[in-house]
């Protein structure tokens, strides 16, 4: 693990547009972007919660590169909510190449969704390295 952005907190904005939220990403390295981004979705999903923490689940997704890898993450995220019922909120990375992440997830109840989201998507889709560490724009058709 670097020291490159070792001072930077991962965070999340939330941009809104007619059907769609751009979510913009910043971190340290590839896996808290990941793991930002999940929250990022759960905030964007719901409020608060009607339950205890789930148990942990594993996901693995793979893809061609970073951004194909962050938008196959979030996709997942998103199906596996609507499948469960459930927002996942804890998110841990095991493992994170640029084609390929396996990371284990926990999910709470949600009293109810705050913001449906139906899937992301490849508009303005962007991951990148800077002098900080990492950056990723992301669209979610809401």
């Amino acid at each position: 693990m670097s020291s490159k952005g070792a001072d930077q907190r991962p965070s999340h904005h939330l941009v809104e547009h007619t059907g769609e939220v751009q979510l913009q990403l910043e971190a340290p390295d590839l896996a808290s972007l990941f793991e930002e981004a999940g929250r990022a979705l759960a905030s964007l999903m719901m409020e608060e919660s009607a339950g205890s923490m789930g148990t942990a689940i594993a996901i693995t997704v793979e893809a061609t590169d970073r951004a194909d890898l962050l938008f196959e993450w979030l996709n997942e995220l998103i199906y596996r909510s609507e499948m469960d019922k459930v927002v996942f909120v804890e998110f841990s990375v095991q493992e994170i190449s640029a084609k390929k992440l396996r990371a284990e997830v926990r999910g709470v109840t949600p009293r109810e969704i705050r913001t449906a989201v139906k899937a992301a998507t490849f508009h303005d889709l962007t991951v990148a390295d800077t002098a900080n560490g990492v950056s990723a724009t992301v669209v979610l058709d809401v």
